[in-house]
């Protein structure tokens, strides 16, 4: 992995987060960029990284999928405006993730590869590096050279940006003088952008639990120490634990878990919402429900509550009238399901071990088999998934069981594009629909397994 020290020392702001700067206050001088500024900074880091990367036979590409991700979670951010720009590396270097001022956000193929399964996985890694970009840890600087600090504001001012191939030793100069604040000031705000990330992707849509798999994947892979940069003059050692630029994985997954459990008391707010709106304590509901909109910015029900306390509200300050407002009872449970921790496969392995307990005295019961199918599935043991529930079909086709069974089948089928899997989960669910014709999410289930290519 010859190019990753060089790669890290262009890429002088990538995802890495702050320890604490050691030179007194006294001594430092700020340098707080503009947004132009950061977005100039961000371009000259941008160009300096894909013109080396080039030169080593590395790729720098914008690629759908990351851009599709990536800006759906950028929306979310606390700086949306920012122009993000989403971009994969390919090519012979070490797995990792890169932010630059200003929105660029570059992640390696090889990473994507190792520790992401899904999007919900992609979404964490992505809001990790937006989050860096919307919370301007690499805009805000406290450097030791007010001298130092002076030039790269006269770089970042007079930069002309249709002439940007005229700068490449402006960019390096921005480099060699920014980065060594970026190494001394990292473990902090790695934990606020693992956190803040999370968060942007849970307000996207995407399940929390994906932060904690990642970090458990590079975990495995790397150790507890694990540092997307390494010192450009230092590419073949490991660092030291006390000169560590990142904290332990351990240490940030036990932030990411208290972020996750506050964020379900907040969830649970809903009825408190409710109940101030019946009381008449207009403000306290409104606050409850914003609350709820900063976890859950498409709740359609907690928008529903805020509007009726800003209307009762109104009401109290307006001429009488009998009109009758209407809200919900309870919070999509989607939105909940997007906070769920971690699978606890040790209870789900004592769910397989009752179910084959029963099966060992009545190899026929039905509904042991189900269940032992369904656990299968969910542990991704697909073909003793399909197994079981075929045998459960044969002693008594249940409708439970069919729709099962179909489910299974087309997940199998979009792992090997097997067409007979395919065509077996359209002819079981068919099945299924015989006998309940009026289940709506087996008719969508349907339409999408007959749509599959």
């Amino acid at each position: 992995m010859k190019h990753v020290g060089y790669v890290i020392a262009v890429a002088f702001v990538a995802c890495c987060l702050c320890h604490s700067v050691r030179a007194a206050e006294s001594e430092l001088t700020s340098l707080v960029l503009s947004e132009i500024e950061e977005r100039i900074a961000g371009k000259l880091a941008f160009y300096s990284l894909q013109r080396h990367l080039a030169e080593s036979g590395i790729s720098v590409v914008q690629d759908e999928t990351l851009t599709r991700i990536g800006e759906k979670i950028a929306k979310y951010s606390d700086r949306p405006q920012l122009n993000y720009a989403f971009y994969l590396i390919t090519g012979d270097i070490a797995p990792q993730a890169l932010s630059l001022p200003g929105g660029y956000v570059l992640v390696t193929k090889n990473l994507l590869e190792l520790a992401c399964r899904t999007d919900d996985d992609l979404a964490f890694i992505l809001g990790h590096e937006i989050a860096h970009s919307a919370l301007r840890h690499y805009a805000d600087y406290q450097l030791q050279d007010g001298q130092q600090a002076a030039y790269v504001r006269q770089l970042l001012q007079t930069h002309e940006p249709e002439k940007i191939e005229q700068y490449n030793a402006q960019a390096d100069d921005v480099q060699r003088i920014l980065l060594p604040y970026i190494v001394n000031i990292r473990q902090v705000k790695e934990m606020e952008a693992d956190q803040f990330g999370a968060l942007y992707a849970l307000r996207a849509g995407y399940e929390y639990a994906a932060s904690q798999k990642v970090l458990n994947r590079l975990r495995a892979a790397f150790g507890e120490q694990f540092d997307l940069e390494k010192n450009p003059t230092d590419v073949v050692s490991e660092p030291s634990p006390k000169n560590a630029t990142h904290p332990l994985l351990s240490a940030r997954l036990e932030q990411l878990e208290l972020f996750r459990v506050k964020a379900i008391e907040v969830s649970k707010l809903f009825p408190t919402g409710r109940k101030a709106l019946d009381d008449g304590n207009y403000e306290e509901a409104a606050l409850i429900f914003e609350s709820l909109l900063s976890l859950f910015p498409q709740s359609r029900t907690a928008r529903i509550g805020l509007g009726v306390a800003r209307h009762l509200k109104y009401w109290d300050s307006g001429p009488r009238n009998d009109f009758l407002l209407a809200y919900p009872g309870m919070l999509e449970i989607e939105q909940l399901q997007l906070l769920r921790g971690q699978p606890d496969y040790q209870t789900l392995q004592q769910a397989i071990d009752a179910y084959r307990e029963v099966l060992s005295q009545e190899p026929g019961n039905k509904y042991a088999a189900n269940n032992l199918g369904v656990a299968y599935a969910e542990l991704r043991r697909f073909d003793d998934a399909e197994r079981t529930l075929r045998e459960a079909v044969r002693l008594d086709a249940q409708d439970f069981v069919l729709f099962n069974l179909a489910l299974v089948l087309d997940q199998q089928y979009q792992l090997t594009y097997q067409p007979e899997k395919k065509q077996d989960a359209i002819a079981f669910l068919q099945q299924y629909l015989a006998l309940v014709p009026s289940d709506k999410v087996a008719i969508e289930y349907l339409q999408a397994f007959e749509q599959r290519k």
